[in-house]
């Protein structure tokens, strides 16, 4: 049975175009395509593992923005949708493409969510039910209006005792135009921080000072985790637990690891690694998911963060943008 108390995600719905990067998709005329977007990927798993979820977001006023409404319904998300004659956003990125190189082709601006004002709901009916609100560093930057939502709402989450987390999850192209660091404004009001040692120097200017050597085996990592996250405690104090994700990839090969800093407590993870991975995509996301998960359980520290690492770790082989009915957090 569910809880009635819902946990709050605002951000773009994409759709996600994956053709085969050999060209085939040309010939066959023939393209696969997933429903994406980083807090959607979130609110699909918690979903899943039934959590109430509602999305607040954007959608076309046509029959693409209806059909999605009734496919997030179907899913048991509950949607605020801002509407307007605008366009759903896309990307292409091929299965074996990573979100966090130059392999992946937005066609997101302008969209339906980028040209949106959001003034269509109230506080009272956006954090209707809500014990918790889910946001990730995607969503501030793609417009001024955009990052402008994301503040208010989590000073108005904080106002309102709800939990806020925040996704560091730092994508290069939507950041060329724009400094990374004014998600610093957004800081003071988060109080579960995921991301990694890497993004947090793209975002909060918390640098690396360990020299590193590329290999995840690499002692200096957990580190560098500690200190970086000390430095974000001291900064933001706010922020009661923090999570780093590692993931080394060569080639087709992946090594897999996580940390989680609760109560003055670095803790890490079992090391995960396999030859080849599937998908690239949406595996941060379902780390994301479980540990909202987790922690609204109020599951032991160690348990949450084993979790959540063997859910990230399991998406590597699920096509797609989210998780499939094959993890179960409940039964890993």
């Amino acid at each position: 049975m569910k809880d009635s108390a819902k946990i709050l995600c605002f951000g773009e719905l994409l759709l996600h175009l994956a053709p085969d990067s050999e060209g085939n998709w040309l010939n066959e005329q023939s393209l696969k395509m997933y429903i994406g977007g980083a807090e959607y990927n979130v609110a699909a798993a918690l979903s899943q593992w039934k959590n109430s979820v509602k999305l607040l977001t954007a959608l076309p006023e046509n029959f693409v923005g209806n059909q999605l409404e009734f496919q997030l319904k179907n899913k048991a998300i509950e949607i605020l949708a801002e509407k307007n004659k605008g366009r759903i956003g896309t990307f292409y990125l091929s299965s074996d493409g990573d979100m966090q190189n130059a392999s992946v082709v937005y066609d997101r601006f302008p969209s339906v969510f980028t040209q949106s004002d959001f003034e269509t709901f109230s506080d009272d009916e956006i954090f209707s039910e809500a014990k918790w609100l889910h946001i990730s560093t995607i969503t501030p930057a793609l417009s001024d209006n955009a990052f402008r939502k994301c503040l208010h709402i989590m000073k108005e989450a904080g106002t309102r005792n709800i939990t806020v987390s925040l996704d560091l999850n730092y994508r290069a192209l939507l950041w060329q135009n724009q400094n990374p660091h004014k998600i610093r404004e957004l800081m003071p009001f988060v109080n579960v921080l995921m991301g990694n040692i890497w993004s947090v120097e793209q975002f909060l200017n918390i640098p690396i000072e360990y020299k590193l050597n590329g290999n995840f085996d690499d002692e200096n990592l957990l580190k560098q985790a500690e200190k970086t996250v000390l430095q974000i405690q001291k900064q933001f104090p706010n922020v009661e637990k923090i999570a780093n994700t590692f993931r080394f990839t060569n080639g087709e090969k992946v090594n897999y690891f996580a940390t989680l800093f609760t109560d003055e407590q670095l803790l890490v993870s079992e090391k995960y690694n396999s030859d080849k991975i599937e998908e690239r995509v949406g595996s941060g996301d379902s780390f994301m998911a479980a540990l909202i998960h987790g922690i609204l359980k109020g599951n032991p520290e160690q348990q949450i963060l084993n979790d959540a690492t063997k859910v990230a770790f399991k998406k590597l082989f699920v096509k797609g943008d989210t998780i499939n009915e094959s993890i179960n957090i409940e039964t890993l």
